[in-house]
């Protein structure tokens, strides 16, 4: 989650290594378990990594090999950006796609760095070489690299899922990665949706974009993933817009922001965990226990890290993973059933019937 603050670049995909030859087998076991897993390791195995640091580098690496062990080709888009004094720094977006048949693509991102040290919630400097990033955003990550083993080998929409880089500086690989698609790329998208920061907070979110506001229809993933949460028993809401910066069942604050103003517009979804009614009513206060201190622990390393959320709120790194996998998975196979086109004919029926796998 990037605070409430990028720049243009020139771009390449890179091909990482050559995948599996064998597609993944159905997935048994239970929602949320491997979002879970994926949680664990990266905020004990990488933290501090951010931008420009040997642990983004481990981290862009362990993702591709994960990706690969799921039977994708990750490709590397590498970007650059003046940071600091002028200087010029580069990462990588880490992009994986399964092709369908429809033409129609579905984009679900989530950002793998870590906040790099700067100035805390306290107002004072933090070292945050040691930072998990357990809720920011090893969350995401661990959801979309499930959400990607569940996926079918056969679908209708193509699935990119995209890891980006560098947005705790400003968004930068997902500026970058949008700003770069091209007008029949976005015409050919049905959507985004952002994953971050999915566990600490009081309550589950589904936000639209602010493209929503005036567009109604734009809030339809929104709207399907929190009709989806009510069928399943599952708390979840959306900003009830108590803050008039902030439009009632928008989001904001993260890469989300890069797809919601490129034309034509997109339906958005942004997925986290905070609570939108307490505080400045803008959703950067995530509880309201007095155990966390400030009520939120972005870019804390105190706070944001396995220890401390596991033992102020023990099972929710399980409770949560599984609710927003299972919400999320059922959200992409209805799109993908939608996806199938209307028969308009005796011939096309028979078509679409066969594309639907009957």
């Amino acid at each position: 989650m990037t605070s409430r603050l990028v720049q243009k670049m020139h771009w390449a995909l890179l091909p990482i290594v050559a995948p599996l030859l064998t597609s993944t087998p159905a997935i048994a076991a239970s929602f949320g378990s491997l979002a879970a897993e994926e949680v664990y390791y990266i905020s004990e195995n990488l933290a501090g990594r951010s931008v420009g640091t040997a642990k983004e580098q481990e981290t862009i690496d362990y993702l591709t090999q994960q990706l690969v062990s799921f039977g994708y080709e990750p490709v590397l888009q590498p970007f650059t950006y003046p940071g600091r004094g002028g200087q010029l720094y580069s990462s990588y977006n880490i992009v994986a796609q399964r092709i369908g048949t429809t033409g129609k693509q579905l984009i679900v991102g989530a950002h793998y760095d870590s906040a790099p040290s700067g100035i805390g919630l306290a107002g004072t400097f933090l070292d945050r070489s040691t930072l998990e990033g357990t809720n920011d955003n090893a969350s995401g990550m661990g959801v979309l690299l499930e959400l990607a083993q569940r996926l079918e080998p056969e679908t209708n929409l193509t699935y990119t899922f995209i890891l980006f880089g560098a947005e705790e500086v400003g968004l930068v690989g997902s500026r970058y990665y949008a700003d770069n698609l091209t007008q029949q790329q976005i015409k050919n998208t049905v959507g985004m949706i952002n994953l971050d920061s999915l566990i600490v907070g009081d309550y589950m979110y589904f936000n639209a974009g602010r493209n929503a506001t005036d567009n109604p229809e734009l809030g339809n993933l929104r709207d399907t993933a929190l009709d989806i949460a009510a069928e399943l028993g599952i708390d979840a809401r959306t900003n009830p817009g108590l803050n008039a910066a902030y439009p009632a069942g928008t989001g904001c604050c993260s890469d989300l922001e890069a797809f919601d103003v490129i034309e034509p517009l997109i339906p958005v979804l942004a997925v986290e965990a905070t609570n939108w009614e307490i505080g400045d009513l803008d959703g950067y206060q995530q509880t309201a226990d007095p155990r966390v201190p400030f009520g939120a622990t972005w870019h804390e390393p105190a706070t944001d890290n396995v220890e401390f959320i596991s033992s102020t709120f023990p099972g929710l790194i399980e409770e949560r993973t599984a609710n927003y996998t299972q919400v999320l998975n059922g959200l992409l196979n209805q799109l993908d059933q939608q996806a199938v086109p209307e028969p308009t004919s005796v011939t096309s029926l028979a078509i679409a019937l066969a594309v639907a796998g009957w």
